[in-house]
């Protein structure tokens, strides 16, 4: 069998595997698109203070219009954003973190206690 047939057999394998499973319900879709509602204008952000004092952050955003994007980054210490984060997170020392929600309210992200 050459490497094109096999590649092609694998790929027919794992197609016909995941056709095979479980469908929705119609129920269970009309609760996912719900919840995909609910969550367009939405931004969770987690950070963490690392060892050396430096601030890894991950960004998720579901933007009104359905887009999902997402971003990490790091801050250092004398960077514009540094104490801006140390604060919006209450990190003091490394090993510190914590996770903020907020919502897009009249074109500004807003921090809110949940996304409920």
């Amino acid at each position: 069998m050459t490497d094109e047939n096999q590649a092609e057999n694998r790929l027919t394998k794992l197609t016909e595997r995941l056709l095979s499973g479980p469908r929705n319900t119609p129920d269970e879709v009309a609760q996912l698109k719900s919840e995909r509602e609910a969550l367009k204008g939405t931004a969770r952000q987690w950070a963490e203070m690392q060892p050396d004092h430096t601030i890894a952050r991950h960004i998720a955003q579901s933007l009104p219009t359905g887009m999902n994007a997402s971003a990490d980054s790091v801050s250092a210490p004398g960077d514009p954003d540094y104490e801006e984060l140390c604060e919006l997170h209450n990190l003091k020392k490394p090993g510190d973190a914590s996770t903020i929600f907020k919502r897009l309210i009249d074109g500004a992200w807003v921090v809110v206690d949940d996304l409920e």
